[in-house]
């Protein structure tokens, strides 16, 4: 039987941080969590760094011989037998001891909260302090804050078991799923509140071999590529939970907006910077629907759509209409002028 808490793992190239990942498990003062590690593509040596902490009960190890890339390795993770909560852990990360049971304690006083996380603090080449506001209010509030915040704190907490199970796999893609995490915690969020415990419990190491990183080098095709699936996923993740036409409508809109126009203070991964590009942008995200397969997201509203039929039919007959006009007046202009004659009595004059 699972414990209170699941801890999942997955590891790739990662045999020269991950000791220190699982050494900070081991030092947890609430100690009823199982470890889960899942190794990707054969790494053997990362593996062998892991095979000490098999000793201990809690801890298990699945070397994957194919690519499964973090998304597919995380998948995977999920549909592994899990606790009341379960909880993300990147091989090159660590905690406080007292990680498990500051988080949990919150976690009981807030039941209805999808995930309870702390303040994320960065050590190696950056020392900054990474936080992210709660997000609390109805799902459409909630979904609206995610929106314009676009962070991706709240991953490395205590996700509550039904808050995943409802949110389902992460999305894969071609650009190695470098939005899905916002997509994911976006599902998440349709489940409960995100609660923030502002303290700096989570540690993570700035290095060279940063997934977060690798993005700068892509060209811009590539980028905006990329950028656009934010587009769709978020479309993805909203719409079940609109509750009429003008709900639909708005989020639509605000998403379009979030991902095509930039504003200061807001995250991108591609920033369009001018309005052509901006505009260009847009069209991206349209037409990454139609590649997904998901032009039904963006539905028109039904009264709009009748709107839009009597508009079509009021401009069709305008079109009409002009079209006999310009007819008469193509007649008149070739009746040859009057003369004097014409204009005498009984000859068409007065």
């Amino acid at each position: 039987m699972p414990r209170t808490i699941t801890v999942g793992v997955p590891v790739y190239r990662g045999a020269e941080q991950v000791p220190a990942a699982l050494d900070c498990l081991l030092a947890q003062t609430f100690t009823d969590f199982d470890v889960v590690i899942s190794v990707d593509a054969g790494d053997e040596e990362s593996a062998a760094a892991c095979a000490p902490y098999l000793s201990d009960e809690r801890f298990s190890l699945t070397l994957h011989h194919e690519r499964l890339d973090w998304f597919g390795n995380v998948n995977w993770l999920l549909r592994q037998p899990m606790g009341e909560f379960f909880c993300y852990r990147q091989h090159d990360d660590t905690t406080t001891p007292d990680f498990f049971e500051v988080l949990l304690e919150t976690a009981r006083q807030r039941p209805d909260a999808a995930i309870v996380y702390a303040d994320c603090q960065w050590t190696g080449g950056r020392n900054d302090l990474e936080t992210a506001p709660s997000i609390e209010g109805d799902v459409l509030d909630r979904m609206r804050q995610h929106i314009e915040q676009k962070q991706p704190v709240a991953v490395r907490g205590l996700m509550r078991r039904g808050a995943v199970e409802q949110a389902g796999p992460i999305r894969g893609d071609e650009f190695r799923g470098l939005s899905e995490v916002f997509v994911w915690l976006a599902k998440l969020l349709r489940w409960g509140p995100f609660v923030r415990v502002p303290l700096p419990l989570y540690h993570r190491l700035d290095h060279s071999e940063n997934y977060h990183k690798q993005w700068f080098d892509w060209p811009d095709e590539r980028k905006r590529g990329s950028w656009s699936t934010l587009f769709t996923g978020l479309m993805e993740a909203t719409m079940p939970v609109c509750r009429t036409p003008e709900e639909r409508f708005f989020f639509q809109q605000l998403i379009l907006d979030r991902v095509s126009v930039v504003r200061e203070g807001q995250s991108y991964h591609y920033t369009p910077t001018t309005p052509q590009a901006e505009g260009e942008m847009m069209l991206e995200c349209l037409r990454r629907l139609v590649v997904e397969g998901n032009t039904e997201l963006l539905q028109v509203p039904e009264e709009l759509g009748s709107e839009q039929a009597r508009l079509a039919e009021e401009v069709e007959r305008l079109r009409q209409r002009n079209r006999r006009l310009r007819r008469r007046i193509r007649r008149l202009e070739a009746r040859p002028e009057p003369t004097w004659r014409d204009l005498l009595p009984g000859r068409g004059g007065r």
